[in-house]
């Protein structure tokens, strides 16, 4: 199996790609709770980085990118988080997945925060996606339930063959539902 999986629910997307695969992470919708972010974390203008409000999966589209700063694939994949963030149809979420506040926050802090809300992984999301590892990015619609998967380091190819085409749907279904 390819390190990225295209999850089965992008109906705009079929058999186009040739990605598809079977998860059980697709149409999984994220339950609302909040979550504590890294102290000490600011943004460039020196706001804190807040954590998950219990509605952050509920306010629009969004890429929930789960990593760790002990991860290669992570580091790799940082610019192109950092790219993906400039784009302001969708958040970038990320959740610090089985590391240290202070290792997690420093590398930030010297890569740069491409997140608009970032959270401690507390067990809940990943177990609910069934999630082992990381990196994994999820695209997520308006109403929290996810789209597509990014397993593995996101490069250009999946950002063209699932996170657009997926973050595309979900403005769509935004747009149908406003």
């Amino acid at each position: 199996m390819s390190r990225r999986s295209l999850l089965l629910g992008l109906p705009a997307l079929g058999a186009g790609l040739g990605l598809a695969a079977c998860s059980k992470a697709v149409g999984t919708v994220l339950p609302g709770g909040e979550m504590p972010g890294l102290p000490g974390l600011v943004t460039a203008d020196g706001r804190a980085v807040p954590g998950f409000a219990a509605d952050e999966f509920r306010r629009g589209p969004a890429i929930l990118n789960i990593w760790a700063s002990w991860c290669p694939d992570c580091r790799a994949e940082h610019d192109q988080l950092m790219r993906l963030a400039a784009d302001d149809r969708f958040r970038l979420l990320g959740i610090v997945f089985r590391d240290k506040p202070e290792s997690a926050a420093a590398h930030l802090k010297r890569a740069g925060n491409p997140y608009a809300a970032l959270a401690m992984d507390d067990g809940r999301i990943p177990g609910l996606l069934g999630q082992k590892g990381v990196p994994y990015s999820y695209i997520l619609s308006r109403t929290g339930r996810v789209l597509a998967r990014v397993r593995g380091r996101m490069d250009d190819k999946a950002v063209s063959e699932i996170v657009m085409p997926a973050i595309r749907t979900a403005l769509a279904e935004a747009g149908a539902a406003g």
